[in-house]
């Protein structure tokens, strides 16, 4: 009984060394499996970090490339929109500035033909009051000329019809006398009347004259240098606008061959 427990005890120890060795090979293959198993994990895991980082690196230059590629394009696009805009404000600015240019010649040319156009009717003004007055002038010597040719007509006459009483009723020298000396009298305001109308019609001639002094001074001026433009107009100004440009004249009596011709036109008119 004892040998049989023995017996069992022994191959029991057995069975569990027998166990136990394989166990200990069981762990060891297992151990062995492990440690390439964590090496295999541990190299693809290094692999795969390889690879991400190589992929990262990769993406990441490319990334840059094409970041770097668009910021040089939108540069570029950006640039030749701005040297559009520059174009075509250069242009608008040009077009306005001509634009600008044309108008203000076109408003020198309407200054110039305004400036033209006032001295015209300045000069207008002024010639026209010069004619105003010549024509003035010119009627009051007609009219004194008519009223001494009227006289000396008068005059005449009564010489005439005296000369002719004496031819037909006989020479009666007191009667003749008289009438000569009456017709005579009528001289007095027929050479007053000459004496009127010549000085009218000398202030007539004298402002015909400046009417057209006047009238021609622009196309004279026009082709004179500023200078002596200047001057000229200086020295016109003192002529017509001065004080003492136009001096009373002494009046001179009226002289014997106005009167000689009055009498000729008067004894024509007979």
């Amino acid at each position: 009984m004892i040998k049989n427990q023995k017996s069992n005890l022994e191959n029991l120890v057995s069975e569990i060394q027998s166990h136990s060795e394989n166990i200990e090979t069981s762990l060891s293959s297992f151990t062995e499996r492990f440690e390439s198993t964590e090496t295999d994990f541990t190299n693809k895991f290094d692999s795969t970090v390889s690879e991400i980082e190589e992929k990262y690196e990769s993406y990441t230059q490319e990334f840059n490339s094409q970041l770097d590629d668009k910021i040089e394009s939108t540069e570029n696009i950006l640039q030749e929109k701005i040297g559009k805009q520059k174009e075509t404000f250069s242009a608008q600015l040009e077009s306005q500035k001509t634009d600008a240019q044309r108008v203000l010649d076109v408003l020198e040319e309407k200054k110039e033909e305004a400036s033209n156009l006032l001295q015209i009717i300045g000069n207008i003004g002024i010639t026209g009051n010069y004619q105003n007055i010549a024509n003035i002038e010119k009627a009051a010597a007609d009219k004194w000329r008519n009223i001494a040719l009227w006289l000396m007509i008068s005059m005449v006459a009564v010489i005439g019809f005296t000369i002719f009483i004496s031819a037909t009723n006989g020479f009666d020298w007191k009667l003749a006398l008289f009438r000569i000396g009456a017709a005579l009298a009528l001289a007095i305001p027929a050479a007053y009347a000459a004496k009127e109308s010549a000085k009218h019609r000398l202030l007539e001639n004298h402002n015909r004259r400046s009417e057209l002094e006047l009238a021609s001074l622009d196309p004279y001026l026009e082709k004179l240098p500023e200078d002596t433009r200047n001057k000229v107009k200086e020295e016109l100004t003192k002529k017509f606008f001065g004080l003492n440009s136009q001096e009373k004249k002494v009046e001179e009596p009226v002289s014997s061959v106005a009167i000689l011709d009055l009498l000729k036109t008067a004894i024509s008119k007979k």
